[in-house]
């Protein structure tokens, strides 16, 4: 049985993070940025990783990932280390959520050239995915 803090190990030092949705029958699969890793994102790894099996990504209001969400909210986060064969699936409801602090608190510099407008952009939107 592998113990809790392992599954925390591999979600913190995975490279990315696979989201799958559904577009109609048709199921998608795309990597987005771990926000728990700490090397890359320091201040948004602290929240995100205090919170748990909870994962936050950070996408676009307007993308394809976030308009399958909205007529599907059914969903899977992967977690994976490939050289080590261990991975992690959450499966269940992915929330889109536009609120202000937690886009501050996750917002990241780089992302300016998605978001010009940086936390405040309302393109920028964060999907939530809890497990109870």
């Amino acid at each position: 049985m592998i113990e809790k803090q392992e599954l925390f190990e591999v979600m913190n030092r995975a490279e990315a993070v696979y989201l799958a949705t559904a577009d109609g029958a048709v199921p998608r699969i795309r990597a987005l940025v771990n926000l728990r890793r700490r090397d890359l994102y320091p201040g948004p790894a602290r929240f995100c990783q205090a919170e748990g099996f909870t994962v936050y990504l950070a996408t676009s209001a307007a993308s394809d990932k976030a308009r399958e969400l909205r007529a599907n909210p059914q969903a899977s986060v992967y977690y994976c280390e490939p050289g080590r064969f261990h991975g992690l699936t959450l499966t269940g409801p992915v929330e889109i959520l536009a609120d202000p602090e937690l886009k501050k608190t996750l917002w990241d510099e780089s992302w300016r050239i998605y978001w010009p407008s940086g936390a405040e952009d309302p393109d920028y939107v964060i999907d939530r995915k809890s497990v109870v």
